[in-house]
């Protein structure tokens, strides 16, 4: 089975010490169970520090020092387990963080998630998200006879590629060709679940309570919003199991482009905006399924 990824993927690699939102702060870090047992074995002046710093109550996971950092986090920003055994020492999480992974009935596709702020800039900055890439062969079989969620995408991908089309003809004809659009529900509905929202931070849900169906890309936010409406579709469409999941999560991601417009709209840098998006709600699976919700309930 192949592994295919979008042609900007093989631009991205961790900035480390320069980033400004660390993906070590602010999470809880779970410890898969191989890498727990690689670490009750590991030898070295750091290893006993990292066993010490293991909570194996239910899931595993590092338990957060000051400001919610990860214990292995030195004064720099840096890994001190990547400083002191290497990359292979890290647990899954870290390892793949921020990439995200689904399957096809032509292979396994790999990406980018926007929490991410150097995937931001490559993500939203790239016209390549049509155009895949093979990135290695693993094992297994795809299973050829699920939904092929990819030829929809792929209509889509088309129309958002066009330059002949406006962004918002674009949209235009993607909710008709599709009969799905984020105005199934009033701007006042969409405000109330979203103030109704599990948030990471609380502060970001004023950000979002600027919904309007009304904000219209202007200048350079067309292209980022084009941009940002492939990778929502990617990850949230490509691995539909039928027609009308397809459609739902289309809705979700029409419905994310449109909030991240507000942002932008009203004074948000497009990236950070992104960023905060894409950490709020997409890497909460109880926001997504809420909001997806909405989509299933008014699909003809």
């Amino acid at each position: 089975m192949k592994l295919y990824a979008p042609a900007y993927y093989k631009d991205f690699s961790c900035i480390a010490d320069r980033c400004r939102h660390s993906c070590c702060i602010g999470w809880e870090i779970d410890v898969d169970e191989d890498t727990c047992d690689f670490y009750q074995s590991l030898q070295g002046d750091y290893a006993e520090a990292i066993r010490q710093s293991i909570d194996a109550a239910d899931t595993p996971h590092f338990i957060l020092a000051a400001h919610d950092r990860c214990p292995h986090l030195d004064e720099r920003g840096l890994c001190r387990i990547i400083k002191a055994y290497g990359p292979d020492a890290l647990c899954e999480i870290c390892r793949e963080h921020p990439r995200i992974y689904h399957d096809t009935p032509h292979g396994k596709e790999v990406g980018l998630g926007l929490s991410c702020e150097e995937a931001c800039r490559i993500v939203l900055g790239s016209d390549d998200f049509a155009k895949m890439i093979e990135i290695e062969q693993l094992d297994g079989e795809p299973d050829s006879d699920a939904y092929d969620a990819t030829a929809p995408r792929a209509q889509i991908y088309a129309l958002l590629a066009g330059a002949s089309l406006s962004y918002s003809e674009k949209l235009r004809r993607i909710c008709d060709a599709f009969d799905v659009s984020p105005a199934c529900i009033t701007d006042e509905e969409w405000r109330a679940l979203l103030d109704g929202l599990e948030y990471l931070d609380d502060a970001h849900r004023a950000l979002f309570s600027r919904y309007s169906s009304a904000c219209e890309a202007q200048g350079e936010s067309a292209p980022i919003l084009t941009r940002a409406l492939a990778y929502f579709i990617f990850r949230h469409c490509s691995d539909a199991e039928d027609a009308d999941a397809f459609r739902a999560s289309l809705g979700l991601s029409l419905f994310f482009t449109q909030l991240l417009c507000c942002m932008i709209r009203a004074g948000s840098d497009p990236h950070n905006a992104a960023r905060i998006l894409s950490e709020e709600l997409e890497y909460s699976e109880d926001n997504t399924d809420t909001i997806r919700s909405v989509f299933f309930e008014v699909l003809p």
